[in-house]
């Protein structure tokens, strides 16, 4: 294990432990921002042990650096960085770059988090990496500290990749975790301030809400764009409905919370647990709104009057739908489980008992003709046709990920695999695929069509709620008085399937690649 340095002459408040969470995206306008999760949850152990940990949230803390600094100490065991695919892994090698230089390489970096743990290999491999974190990281990250304090080998830690000279030597796997031995969410090591904000996206009236975390974690079903199998291997695990209830009441009591958003993957795999969660808010008389990541078409289309009626009672006026694509054989291409049949349905049940739909939808999925393409954007609008409440999120343009069912299909028709962490930084901007690494099975022009898809999908249905989520009033005003008044015509082209040619668009591009670009070398 490296030596250990010693402290900063600006460090005021060294740490044993320090965690980084590196920002997300270009996050223009100060939008509503969800607590570092990941970071709390490997946190937890180590905290209640008796460890100082520090953690630096790289979008709420604009003097990052100076505080990494002084959180620097000989005692400092290891710095820890979470990261998922894409624009997140260009911070955190940011980070982790200015990590290495404050300590002049003596504190192991320890890397975690989605997108290492579905790509251990090549993440141990780069310099600026010492340890990967595979997979659930709350008891594998508390032995590596400990093995770490105590200068023990790290070969006996199940659940981590390290190199060992030129060899990256992978431990074996570590079980998943026991949903109910999970500790309490140590909001201490956090201003929880920093994160709760009025939901204008969602719960409109909800003037304080909080990303809570999950009361269960995986999901059973097998969609094929989805990473969630990857990770989990398609096991779902819940928190009983008593620690459950506590997980989502706590916060709400401790921060006088209005609302609460549940980060679950499937909340309703269990449906009698989630039903007896409601009961139990309601019988309780807790004043509160809440919504849920993950819902599907066909359990909603399978659940009661009585039942349904009993999730809006309990604060769930709205659910999120993964509606996806308006092909039916884009649908079981993906391993959906239902077809477009099944959410014009549940569309019409959401309309009778007041549930407000908001539906996601994917474009350019491998071997997806522009026809159905066409086809799922004539659905987002039949739905909002058939129920005006209905709301439509981002037509999000598919973005192939490592170890998930569709990534074989992918390559074959020609994905462009990267070779190292910074091939994967970009991965999530379609403007930035200027070599169809991503959606290789498209032209320039086609790949073209797919980002004005998405971009129009934005400008002619999610102007107010995008716009909404903006806490910077001047970023909230400018964004809604510029664009809200143009909807009508974006929602016009878009119906009419005028994506060929959207000149204002390529602006709009050029603009996010100089803004991309200025945020890059500030950052250096």
């Amino acid at each position: 294990m490296p030596d250990k340095i010693n402290p900063s002459p600006l460090n005021e408040q060294p740490a044993d432990i320090i965690l980084l969470y590196p920002k997300t995206g270009m996050d223009l306008g100060g939008h509503t921002i969800a607590p570092p999760h990941s970071l709390l949850a490997v946190a937890a152990p180590v905290h209640r042990a008796g460890y100082t940990v520090k953690i630096i949230d790289m979008r709420v803390d604009f003097q990052w650096r100076r505080h990494l600094q002084q959180s620097v100490g000989s005692n400092t065991i290891c710095i820890g960085i979470s990261s998922m695919t894409g624009n997140q892994l260009f911070f955190a090698l940011l980070m982790a770059r200015e990590a290495r230089r404050l300590t002049d390489g003596r504190i192991p970096l320890v890397w975690g988090g989605p997108h290492p743990t579905v790509m251990p290999e090549q993440t141990a491999r780069h310099e600026l990496v010492d340890v990967v974190v595979v997979g659930e990281g709350e008891d594998t990250f508390f032995e590596l500290v400990h093995a770490m304090d105590h200068r023990q080998p790290l070969n006996n830690v199940p659940g981590l990749a390290y190199k060992d000279g030129s060899t990256v030597v992978m431990t074996p796997p570590r079980p998943l975790l026991d949903m109910e031995a999970l500790l309490p969410v140590p909001w201490e090591l956090i201003d929880v301030e920093d994160y709760i904000s009025a939901d204008n996206y969602f719960l409109k009236n909800s003037p304080r809400t909080l990303d809570i975390g999950q009361t269960s974690r995986g999901c059973p079903h097998r969609c094929g764009f989805c990473s969630s199998a990857a990770m989990r291997g398609r096991r779902w695990r819940a928190m009983s409905v008593e620690k459950s209830l506590e997980m989502i009441l706590d916060p709400v009591r401790r921060f006088n919370l209005s609302g609460v958003w549940i980060r679950d993957d499937e909340f309703y795999v269990q449906s009698s647990r989630a039903f007896s969660i409601c009961e139990k808010i309601v019988a309780g008389k807790n004043p509160i709104s809440w919504y849920t990541t993950g819902s599907r078409v066909d359990d909603f289309n399978r659940w009661g009057e009585h039942e349904i009626d009993l999730i809006k009672k309990s604060g769930c006026y709205i659910t999120k739908f993964g509606a996806e694509s308006g092909s039916d054989r884009i649908l079981d291409l993906i391993n959906k489980g239902f077809h477009v049949e099944d959410t014009l349905k549940a569309n019409q049940r959401c309309k009778k008992h007041g549930i407000v739909p908001a539906y996601s939808l994917v474009i350019g999925f491998p071997t997806q003709t522009f026809e159905e393409i066409n086809q799922t954007i004539d659905l987002g609008f039949r739905l909002q046709a058939e129920n005006p409440a209905a709301q439509l999120e981002n037509m999000a343009a598919y973005i192939p990920l490592p170890e998930t069912p569709l990534w074989p299909l992918a390559v074959e028709e020609g994905l462009i695999t990267p070779d190292s962490l910074e091939g994967w930084t970009d991965w999530t901007i379609d403007e930035y695929d200027l070599e169809g690494r991503r959606l290789a099975w498209y032209n320039d022009h086609e790949r073209n069509w797919i980002g004005n898809i998405s971009y129009l999908s934005i400008l002619s249905n999610a102007v107010g709620n995008l716009g909404g989520g903006i806490q910077n009033k001047l970023m909230r005003a400018v964004f809604l008085n510029g664009l809200k008044p143009l909807q009508p015509y974006y929602r016009s082209k878009m119906q009419r399937k005028r994506y060929q040619c959207v000149p204002e668009l390529t602006l709009a591009r050029a603009m996010r690649r100089r803004i991309f670009s200025r945020n890059e070398r500030n950052f250096r």
